[in-house]
């Protein structure tokens, strides 16, 4: 199934081993970032990132309640990990893997950076829906990169997006 491709990444104040160390917090992701509800790991796996880690999330979008469940298929320590997301209720998807990563730029910044392969269906709205799934991983990323660079928990995206509109 060919699947469409966005990216986004960000700039954040913190070291990347700081970046990491709350990227890789696999199952607690509901624990800090507001657009998520709740956030748990499943199967018997633990919260940390690692090959096979399974993870169960709870979002709210408009009135929709949606749920996921995603395992991570690709794994590399103190860089990437890349979930695939293989149940979910509440949202038009085919097939989605997503990777989020940690990464120094050329000029010694620590990024972070979300990719997300997806198809929806129906199949047209894939790309109809380009923009929003790019914009949703924006909005994950200032939430990470909120929660990096203040420390807070479930601030209110309504904030973060004022906060960060011009990333």
């Amino acid at each position: 199934m060919k699947l469409t491709e966005v990216k986004y990444e960000l700039i954040v104040d913190v070291s990347k081993d700081k970046a990491w160390g709350i990227l890789s917090d696999y199952g607690n992701v509901g624990t800090f970032h507001a657009g998520v509800v709740s956030s748990k790991a499943i199967n018997g796996t633990e919260n940390i990132a690692k090959l096979g880690c399974d993870r169960e999330c709870h979002l709210i979008d408009g009135k929709r309640k949606i749920m996921v469940q995603e395992k991570i298929i690709d794994f590399k320590d103190d860089a990437y990990y890349t979930y695939d997301v293989h149940t979910w209720k509440n949202f038009p998807l085919a097939k989605a893997h997503n990777t989020f990563g940690v990464e120094i730029n050329n000029i010694g910044k620590t990024v972070i950076y979300q990719i997300s392969r997806y198809r929806l269906k129906p199949s047209f709205l894939t790309w109809i829906m380009k923009g929003k799934m790019k914009s949703s991983l924006r909005d994950a990323l200032i939430a990470y990169k909120h929660f990096m660079e203040t420390g807070e928990k479930n601030s209110d995206m309504t904030v973060i997006k004022e906060k960060y509109k011009s990333f």
